[in-house]
């Protein structure tokens, strides 16, 4: 969290504020600080796959 907060400029609790404000946007699923280690791990959003309109399946020639 320390060396996270420092490459953002931020102090350790403007951070949390931060990852919070993205997991409320959607833009993280979810985020955890292990205070034991230091360590910050998110979660990214599962994209959704879109159907391709027009989409042909793939053949090879034979």
């Amino acid at each position: 969290m320390d060396l996270l907060s420092r490459l953002c400029g931020h102090c350790p609790q403007q951070t949390g504020e931060l990852l919070n404000r993205l997991v409320t946007t959607r833009a993280l699923r979810a985020w955890q600080h292990g205070r034991e280690t230091d360590e910050v791990i998110w979660q990214l959003p599962q994209q959704q796959a879109r159907p391709r309109t027009g989409a042909r399946p793939c053949t090879r020639p034979a």
